[in-house]
């Protein structure tokens, strides 16, 4: 059974208005089924005319058809009422649009300059990749925002700022997108030119490829898996799955404004994160400032950058009310006020509200007053709070790469500066950062790895975990994109940098949880492609973080539940209409998925590098879930070893995919477990229903010891100590992962302990930008040594070894 939106939601009566098409178990959900007609076949016929006998209709989709509508649109209602700069791809030959400039100058900008965005290109600004302000003098622009009727003053975050442009990504247009829109440029400097710009181009010739499927050019690989119904699966002594851990959508509690918290709970996810922007909260008000009371610095201390205590007396701090006690979420502080911004950088803007370094101490007791207000009124606060969101970069935190500035070592006196004076006053709280936005170790020559690590080393004393985001760039296929371009956390990227982190622990002694309170998708088009590559990366990257329960205390996709700011986001499980009704979009197809998935976890084999699995027992039941990011599509062939007289009654899939240019939910019946076909970057959930529940009585053990070691150069060879503190395993895994710029051509030769255990053929990877992944060897428990020796060895220049470890597997008794 396909189930495809539109469900809607009544914000009025919420009141199911059909009968839902959905399986048993989800019967009653809040919801009905809208269809959709066939009016947007009848709008494309009419809009492509002839041109429509010369595409593939069929294999188009309705999502496609509707593309080539908007595309003709673009191209001959639009492009011609304006100047637009186009160019000839070197490679393809084809042609493309490049700039569109929509406002001339010159205009002088003395405070505030209003350029309205013409209609007509609302619905193409996310066809695009940014908007540019041309001009001079432009470093002192301190502030760009989109306003839009009835959907607030959001801040575009400038990505490029410079004496003569700016450049705004145009993913920073959090807002509504049918209505009027206009920019408003404050601070100095003189306009001369406002355009969207890509640069890459758009090509003027209607690309129907991109909205078929992927991997449909390539041979099908055929991929076995067994699953161990008759052992549990412990890793670092956990065996349930721990849905808290991972079922999460981007919000605090209290804070969905559709209504829908419990629907959300009732499917099996909660709240899990959400910032405070202290500044536009509190000191702005977001723009209400005028009729709200506000905080600001303390009279008795001017200049101090203090906040006047007597605003958190008369504030109220409700936001956590009713909310269960025995839920846990994160929360991250930001953007603090004005008054303790610093002033030492004229020209640069602080975007998101970096204290002065004289003014840590009054932006640390801000918080504690904040939280400790918050618990006054709320009666409790978030468990975990990260002290500055994504502050590894410069729009977070200014003092990156300014000269005389110790970008890095003023972050981490900041975290200290916060961490212990929030211990002191509120010592329940669970202090965290640096909240990574742009964690790719090898970047500069691991410089960005050696940040991170130092960061580690000069807070460890007052954190009580480390925070990282983790987000993949949109593309319909990973492996095909990182071989093209571009960093993957999905392509052995995630496993290698929390590999690292993990081994820096091991190495110093300092050993701490983690959270991942975003991760998700970036640059993603507006279209059905948008929510396939949202869905399919947090499935992917949900995969992974299942595989770590010990490493990941809460892990949060970025989705969030409804946009009031931006009714039509890609970005949200919920949308508005404008008479008012609640919208399900296709991001909920991951409730769909995920729904229920709990027990403890059985043992997966499988000798696919790039076909991950997991898979839980619950009763009767088996669960198996299994992403494919080979670069293929795959026919899997699963077997089940079950218990004596064990029998298999019957096997449902659970499962998103994109085809024919549209994202589909499908919950359906397998006849078998054999020759099961899965496209490129899908994650299915297949159920095993069994005739009865077995009784495991063995538990397969999992420890992993990590090398002492990061980032080692290979010249010619290189060497890391392992220390494994288990004597005696039933079986063992070598992990080691490698970078290297422009792939890895020749063999690599692994050995332990003087004796080789394995070469590598990474050839796979030759050719692509920036190679980082990893090899696993099953290795001989026997040879495990108190201290073992890794070597690398390769006649290949420019290799890295970026982390390794062992993993031993012993049997014991269940508990």
């Amino acid at each position: 059974m396909v189930l495809m939106c539109k469900n809607v939601f009544n914000r009025r009566s919420q009141r199911t208005r059909r009968s839902p098409v959905y399986p048993e178990n989800l019967k009653g959900a809040p919801f009905s089924l809208r269809p959709l007609g066939a009016s947007v076949l009848s709008l494309f016929l009419i809009v492509c005319g002839v041109r429509a006998a010369e595409l593939n209709l069929e294999q188009l989709g309705v999502a496609g058809q509707e593309a080539y509508a908007k595309h003709q649109r673009l191209f001959e209602e639009v492009v011609p009422n304006f100047d637009v700069k186009t160019k000839v791809q070197v490679n393809s030959g084809v042609k493309a649009l490049t700039h569109v400039p929509f406002f001339k100058g010159p205009v002088e900008v003395n405070g505030k300059l209003e350029v309205p965005i013409p209609f007509e290109l609302n619905e193409h600004i996310f066809d695009f990749k940014q908007v540019e302000l041309i001009g001079q003098n432009l470093n002192g622009v301190t502030k760009v925002l989109v306003t839009s009727v009835g959907a607030g003053n959001p801040v575009l975050g400038i990505t490029a700022q410079r004496e003569k442009s700016i450049q705004i990504k145009v993913t920073s247009f959090m807002c509504a997108l049918n209505v009027p829109l206009t920019l408003v440029i404050e601070g100095q400097g003189t306009i001369e030119k406002v355009e969207f710009v890509h640069r890459e181009g758009i090509a003027m010739t209607f690309d129907e490829s991109i909205y078929r499927e992927p991997g449909l050019d390539k041979p099908v690989k055929p991929v076995k898996l067994t699953v161990d119904a008759t052992h549990l699966r412990s890793v670092e002594g956990i065996c349930d799955i721990k849905p808290e851990r991972f079922f999460r959508y981007y919000a605090m509690p209290n804070a969905d404004r559709s209504g829908k918290e419990p629907y959300f709970k009732g499917m099996g996810f909660v709240p899990g994160r959400q910032l405070v922007e202290l500044g536009p909260a509190y000191e702005d008000r977001y723009g209400a400032a005028s009729s709200m009371l506000t905080m600001k610095e303390d009279p008795a201390r001017p200049g101090s950058g203090y906040a006047d205590p007597a605003f958190f007396d008369k504030e109220d701090f409700w936001q956590f009310e009713g909310v269960d006690p025995n839920l846990e979420f994160i929360m991250c502080f930001d953007s603090w006020p004005r008054f303790m911004h610093t002033t030492n950088f004229p020209g640069v803007p602080n975007q998101r509200g970096t204290p002065a370094v004289d003014k840590f101490d009054a932006a640390a007791d801000s918080c504690v007053r904040f939280l400790k207000s918050q618990i006054r009124d709320s009666g409790r606060t978030a468990n975990y709070w990260e002290v500055k969101n994504e502050c590894d970069v410069k729009s977070e935190w200014i003092y990156h790469h300014e000269k005389g500035y110790d970008g890095w070592g003023l972050l981490a006196d900041f975290h200290n500066t916060m961490a212990d004076a929030i211990h002191k006053d509120v010592p329940d709280v669970q202090v965290g950062g640096p909240v990574s936005a742009w964690f790719i170790p090898y970047a500069g020559d691991f410089k960005i790895w050696k940040n991170q690590a130092r960061f580690m080393d000069e807070t460890r004393d007052h954190l009580d975990y480390y925070s990282h985001h983790f987000y993949e760039v949109g593309a319909m296929d990973s492996l095909e994109r990182v071989q093209r371009e571009g960093h993957s956390y999905i392509q052995g990227g995630f496993e290698n940098t929390v590999d690292m982190l993990k081994a820096h622990m091991a190495e110093t002694g300092n050993h701490k949880p983690m959270v991942c309170s975003e991760y998700g998708s970036l640059s993603f088009v507006r279209d059905e492609r948008g929510y396939w590559m949202h869905i399919k990366n947090i499935n992917s990257l949900m995969l992974k973080f299942m595989d770590r329960p010990q490493d990941f205390e809460i892990t949060v996709p970025f989705m969030l539940t409804f946009m009031h700011w931006a009714p039509d986001s890609l970005e949200t499980f919920i949308h508005q209409t404008p008479d008012g009704e609640f919208i399900k979009t296709k991001n909920t197809y991951l409730l769909d998925m995920w729904t229920g998935f709990k027990g403890k976890r059985i043992p997966v084999s499988d000798a696919e590098h790039k076909v991950r699995t997991q898979a839980v027992i619950d009763g009767d039941l088996i669960r198996l879930a299994v992403n494919n990011h080979s670069g293929r599509r795959i026919e899997l062939d699963i077997d089940t070893l079950l218990p004596k007289r064990g029998k298999i009654e019957s096997i449902k899939r659970r499962m998103v995919l994109f085809e024919k240019g549209e994202v589909k939910f499908v919950y359906d019946e397998l006849p078998t477990l054999g020759k099961i076909p899965m496209g490129v970057d899908v994650t299915a959930i297949y159920e095993i229903q069994l005739e009865k529940a077995p009784k495991l009585k063995k538990t397969l053990r999992e420890q992993l010891h990590y090398g002492h070691g990061t980032a080692i150069k290979v010249k010619g060879s290189a060497e890391l100590p392992i220390p494994v503190s288990v004597k005696k395993a039933d079986s063992a895994q070598l992990r080691v992962g490698l970078h290297r710029t422009g792939g890895i051509s020749r063999p690599v030769t692994i050995s332990l302990n003087g004796t080789e255990v394995g070469v590598v053929d990474l050839s796979y990877g030759k050719g692509t930008p920036q190679f980082f992944d990893y090899v696993e060897l099953d290795i001989d428990p026997a040879m495990l040594k108190a201290a073992n020796t890794l070597r690398v060895s390769t006649e290949e220049d420019g290799i890295t070894v970026s982390a390794a470890r062992i993993k031993t597997v012993m049997t014991q008794k269940a508990k």
